[in-house]
């Protein structure tokens, strides 16, 4: 498992391309994979089944966790944050979290 601070490693990264691309619309593809917790948030919030598998299989499902202990603010939406709470096995689903202006 990758820690959440490292970037994705370059042979990593070209399986997640594609991904990056679809979630990270505004920026470059490259650019979304130098913020793991941030991709990953974006994987899980605007990602479909396809790009969560192969996410899930590139970088693991601690960075998942993480994403939810974590969360950047400003990216899930309520059915995503209670979606991957119930999905990673949470018991309790605590508030989505704010942007802070």
């Amino acid at each position: 498992a990758m820690s959440p601070a490292s970037p994705i490693p370059l042979a990593l990264s070209d399986k997640l391309l594609p991904v990056a691309r679809k979630v990270f619309w505004w920026g470059t593809p490259e650019e979304a994979l130098q913020d793991v917790p941030r991709f990953v948030a974006q994987v899980m919030t605007y990602g479909d089944w396809q790009d969560v598998q192969t996410t899930l299989k590139v970088l693991g499902e601690s960075v998942f966790r993480q994403a939810l202990e974590t969360p950047p603010p400003g990216v899930f939406d309520r059915k995503s944050w209670n979606y991957w709470h119930l999905f990673l096995g949470r018991n309790s689903v605590p508030p989505l979290p704010k942007r802070q202006l």
